[in-house]
């Protein structure tokens, strides 16, 4: 499974929900797929990857829990296609 959540607490379009509190909803979803997956894992066998698209700004490292999100997922797909310049 991998999530994209662009935008958490601040960012997006205009008519996005900008919610403070999402800073912690992100890590709970994501430790509560986590704990769905490694559930389904226990019954049928089988290994379950969770995964994340990470933006590569500062604004959302300050709006995530990346060091936490790092514990739950089995990997970071870090986006950073926004970056250019003359380096």
């Amino acid at each position: 499974v991998d999530i994209d959540w662009e935008y958490p607490v601040s960012g997006g379009l205009d008519g996005n929900s900008k919610r403070p509190e999402d800073k912690q909803n992100y890590t709970l979803l994501l430790s509560k797929i986590r704990e769905k997956l490694d559930a389904a894992g226990a019954v049928d066998g089988k290994k379950y990857l969770l995964t994340i698209a990470s933006g590569a700004s500062t604004t959302y490292a300050a709006n995530t829990e990346l060091a936490n999100i790092a514990a739950i997922v089995d990997w970071i797909n870090i986006m950073s296609y926004d970056f250019y310049g003359a380096w």
